[in-house]
């Protein structure tokens, strides 16, 4: 009965919120010199008092707009358009009159002079700029010293996601500019969380064309969605920026600075930062990704390559792990310096410095299957590597005149690693007796050197859309690493046997590659053009490996291990030439293509005193597909198609045993063919970037004809051999949709989700084919309320459903679940105190003993800004107040089903003091809306 009555009071409370805000305004806009509707005006409704902003929309086709769900009050109505003088209206709202009509509203023409009209000169909050939106940053609020990542959350059509990826009307932001220039590169994280959001004046969001598309002046359909942050005047005079140093209980500590100077063209940036409480930071923690590099190579020129390195070697063991969990110890900076020399040379630089340390404990716990039955695995696995990286970038576009262009962007890096890893390990059968048990103590140093540089040059000729261009890409690597490998494994079968591995490795390597390309389009009709393409790329590697096993007799490492000593040399090379076909209509676009492809691999392999030579030669046809429909400026459809092609790597070509782990021994298989796979893609977007509504679609299908799965055998001790083959059949299906609305009576916005996904692949085990099918379901809801001036509050929930089933035992079939459920809550307190705190609890089920926990995490903070202009703040933060964070994942799309606990992260407490650089503070206590009325 309490409960009836307390949820028939809470819905008398909403009705009654409601009742008070049914106010309503419509109206329409109109020129004075065509007498014509004026689409695409911004409405903002300002509150009379102080000029906050209340609500705002736009003016449709027909010059019409409706502003709904408005409480009684006095409120002065601002009608603003680029081509427009801008004028505002009063308008009253009662309990009597609900209703305003406000009809034939008019702007007058930029030709006419400022003494003729009565002018308005506000920014009102959302402003479309040709095909560009434009946001007011001062109509937002943001918390003091936030960083642009927290305005950026405040847009409406934007989202940024927890780990710090912008999306802007349902596509990622791929590139963030400030004043119209790369801000350290193009990793969109580095602005977006080391830039202050106080030094913001309007943020820009775009579709940028491709470079491709600029030169030709045909949209190509491979723009990206792009932000431009235009700073504030007072900005780009003298320094701005922050500094913050924090300490902490179990010996944590932060800090970070961000100092900035922007004066006309040119920019200059320095930011750094140390930390080992997992605070994110730089987001460039691979920065000498060789593997990286490689591809980035291998994939330009629309070659459809997608070639991946052996993961044993050398070029790929300095690349460190990306995984989120567990305890790092991170410190960092950089320097960007950006200007123009002269007119016409448009230069740009970095440098970063990155030192990562990631420390993890982990156990997992593994069930393998066999075909009439199955065994267990468990793993204590305890790794501590370090990573400390260079890397320096300039690039130069130097246009020679209005036809021609060159671009040089070269790139230089170090980096230097010690990684250490211990595991234990045990394996028992299906009736739980022990089969093996073991232990490996693996420790690595190395360091390597990259070079990298691209040469760009462009024409345009007379003619619109006839273009030359010539790309050179250069690439140099070496690496040298030393290697220690400690084991011993006990075997129980009918007798016991005993294993040791106790030796030292040397291993070096060098990787040079080059891709050049030349592309000519030609129009061949208004909106039409052709594209021939031609591109040669080649990339050559050598490594070699010395491994000494202990010697006895005298201490020393000096037994040469022939098995465990080899060298490698491989060439991988392609041929591309393609023919594609673009048009660009009022309401679509296409482009449809053909690439033929020759790709050959070489290598030779000597190992002890085996050779091996693989030679490998693949011919293809690879057509392509994209279409673009606009059924309005903000409702699109994308359907595309490509034919990709993977080839196998040296490590699955080698027919010779990698016998290093002595329980997992693979080798490699000279018969393998090219994994050939079609994809398909559908992306549906429909925005209402004014009125906060949004309807995102995608959908991705994927077949893979000579899929590469692994083969696997074990023998009677435990030992598993492994041996990669082809297989046809695997298919992978993706999809995911989005809807949000705006929440008028709470002030705030709604988004209901779900993604869904379904997989088939196959694997072997002990000659038997084993087809693994998985289906997931993930919805998720989410609201975002601003109710107050004071108060932000957030609240989300999901679940993730996964269920695996196996042809090979369908006993085995495996259904679970994570649910997770946040929430975040912020409150501006009196007298300049802020309160933040941020709970999720998230809850695994149906897992093995021991890994369905149920792991709830409360941070929070308690601050206050002070000092003259409110430069400085305190803060008192604490995270993970219970004391029970941990990683917890399941893995079972392979022969088996895994579930991991990692170690993370727990409790502490930390007191911090940021301090602002320039006069204006931190500059967030002050009103929002700050709309002043200048004329009229």
């Amino acid at each position: 009965m309490q409960k009836i009555c307390l949820l028939l009071i809470t819905c008398c409370c909403v009705l009654a919120a409601h009742a008070q805000k049914n106010g309503i305004i419509k109206g329409t806009v109109s020129d004075t010199a065509k007498k014509q509707p004026v689409p695409s005006a911004t409405i903002t409704l300002l509150q009379k008092k102080d000029s906050s902003l209340v609500s705002f929309t736009m003016t449709d086709n027909k010059g019409a707009f409706e502003l709904t769900g408005l409480a009684a009050g006095e409120y002065r109505l601002l009608i603003t358009h680029v081509n427009y003088h801008s004028t505002s209206r009063p308008v009253t709202i009662s309990a009597s009159a609900p209703n305003s009509n406000l009809n034939n509203i008019v702007l007058h023409d930029l030709s006419r002079t400022l003494n003729e009209v009565e002018v308005t000169a506000e920014a009102p909050p959302v402003t479309l700029v040709g095909d560009t939106i434009q946001y007011n940053a001062g109509s937002f609020k943001t918390q003091p010293n936030a960083s642009v990542e927290a305005l950026l959350k405040k847009l409406p059509g934007v989202k940024v996601d927890k780990d710090g990826t912008v999306k802007a009307q349902g596509e990622k932001v791929n590139r963030v500019l400030v004043d119209g220039k790369e801000f350290f590169g193009t990793d969109p994280k580095i602005a977006t969380k080391n830039l202050p959001a106080d030094a913001v004046d309007k943020v820009q969001v775009y579709d940028r064309l491709s470079d491709a598309a600029q030169l030709t002046g045909f949209d190509d359909g491979n723009s990206e969605k792009t932000i431009n942050l235009k700073l504030k005047q007072d900005k780009k005079k003298g320094l701005f920026g922050k500094a913050m140093a924090g300490a902490g209980t179990n010996d944590r500590y932060e800090g970070r600075f961000n100092m900035n100077s922007f004066k006309g063209a040119r920019q200059f940036s320095a930011i750094g930062m140390a930390n080992n409480t997992n605070a994110e930071g730089f987001s460039f923690m691979d920065l000498m990704d060789f593997t990286g590099e490689l591809n980035r190579m291998r994939q330009s020129g629309n070659g459809n390559v997608n070639l991946t390195l052996n993961a044993d070697d050398p070029m790929t063991a300095l690349i460190g792990n990306g995984n989120s969990n567990g305890i790092k110890t991170v410190r960092g900076g950089g320097l960007n310096y950006n200007n123009m020399i002269g007119t016409k040379t448009d230069f740009t630089s970095n440098y970063f410095y990155n030192s990562y340390n990631p420390y993890q404990e982990s156990n997992v716990q593994r069930q393998y299957f066999l075909p009439d039955s199955s065994y267990f695995y468990n793993q204590h696995a305890v790794s501590d590597n370090l990573n400390n990286s260079h890397r320096l970038n300039l690039s130069a576009d130097i246009r020679i005149d209005s036809f021609h262009s060159i671009k040089i962007s070269p790139s230089f890096g170090y980096q230097e690693t010690r990684n250490n890893s211990y595991n234990s390990y045990e394996t028992f059968s299906e009736d739980k007796q022990l089969a093996n048990q073991g232990f490996s103590n693996n420790a690595t140093e190395g360091h390597g050197a990259n070079f990298r540089n691209e040469l760009l040059f462009r024409k345009k000729f007379h003619r619109k859309g006839r273009t030359l261009s010539l790309n050179l890409q250069t690439s140099f690597n070496n690496s040298e690493s030393d290697g220690s490998l400690l084991s011993v494994n006990h075997f129980y079968n009918n007798s016991a046997s005993y294993d040791s591995i106790n030796q030292h490795n040397t291993v070096s390597g060098s990787l040079n590659s080059y891709n050049v390309r030349a592309v000519y389009t030609e129009p061949i009709f208004k909106r039409s053009l052709l594209e021939f393409s031609l591109s040669r790329s080649n990339t050559n590697s050598t490594s070699e490996k010395i491994t000494y096993d202990y010697n006895k007799l005298n201490g020393k490492f000096d037994q040469l291990n022939e098995d465990l000593t080899n060298n490698f040399e491989n060439s991988y090379g392609y041929t591309n030439a393609g023919l594609r076909l673009r048009t660009q209509q009022k309401k679509f676009s296409l482009a449809a293509g053909l690439n033929w492809q020759r790709a050959a691999l070489e290598g030779k392999v000597i190992a002890g005193t085996t050779d091996s030579v693989i030679s490998k030669t693949f011919y293809n046809l690879l057509p392509s597909l994209r279409f673009k429909y606009d059924f309005t400026r903000y409702r699109h459809l994308n359907i595309d198609y490509a034919a990709i092609t993977n080839q196998p790597n040296m490590s699955q070509l080698q027919p010779v045993p990698d016998i290093s782990d002595p329980l997992n021994i693979r080798e490699g298989n000279p018969d393998l063919k090219q994994e050939f796979t079609h994809a398909v893609q559908l992306h549906f977007v429909s925005v209402n970037p004014f009125k906060n509504k949004n309807l995102f679609g995608f959908f991705n299908l994927q077949e893979t004809q000579n899929k590469i799965v692994n083969y696997d055998v074990l023998d009677s001790l435990g030992i598993k051999h492994t041996r990669p083959v082809n297989v046809n059949g695997v298919y992978n299906m993706t999809g995911n949709i989005n809807l949000g609305l705006p929440l008028r009576i709470l002030k705030g916005t709604i988004n209901c989700s779900s993604n869904m996904g379904y997989s088939k692949t196959k694997q072997f085990i002990n000659a038997v084919q084993n087809n693994i099918n998985t289906f997931t379901l993930g919805p998720s809801l989410r609201l975002d309320l601003n109710p107050s001036d004071e108060i932000d509050l957030s609240l989300s929930g999901g679940f993730n459903y996964y269920k695996t089933s196996y042809s090979l035992q369908s006993a085995l079939n495996t259904t679970y679940f994570s649910q997770q459920y946040e929430g975040e809550f912020n409150w501006q307190l009196p007298a300049q105190f802020y309160f933040n705190t941020s709970f999720t609890y998230t809850i695994n089920s149906q897992r093995a003993s021991g890994f369905n926990a149920s792991v709830p995490l409360w941070n929070a903070s308690f601050s206050r800004q002070f000092l003259h202009f409110n430069r400085g703040e305190l803060k008192l933060s604490v995270y993970d107040l219970l004391n029970q964070n941990v990683g917890i994942s399941r893995t079972s799309n392979q022969n088996y089903i895994e579930d991991s606990r990692i170690k993370n992260l727990q409790r502490f407490f930390q007191l911090s003091f940021t301090y602002s650089l320039n006069k204006n503070g931190l500059s967030a206590g002050k009103k929002v809306g700050g709309m002043r009325m200048i004329g009229g």
